[in-house]
């Protein structure tokens, strides 16, 4: 073959790996969004469990305890809604 018929060939392939690279890029990102549009319906906020300065510290281990017993309770919901 000649040089010409080469650098065409290398292009057209070039050309081939981009579109399928682009479609493959382009899936990925219809996918998320497809995964993220229950979740965002369904999301609760779950706030932070911080001690006030007042509060004595039996006082806020017995609220912790209680809050992460709720958390741990509503798991199998918040699994769905995790993403790493």
């Amino acid at each position: 073959m000649n040089f010409i018929t080469k650098t065409i060939l290398l292009v057209m392939t070039f050309s081939a790996f981009l579109a399928v690279f682009q479609l493959l890029l382009k899936s990925e990102s219809v996918r998320h969004q497809a995964i993220n549009l229950p979740s965002k319906q369904k999301k609760e906020i779950f706030q932070v469990i911080l001690r006030d300065k007042e509060e004595s510290i039996p006082d806020f281990v017995t609220r912790f305890k209680t809050k992460s017993f709720e958390l741990w309770e509503n798991a199998d919901r918040l699994k769905m809604e995790i993403k790493y």
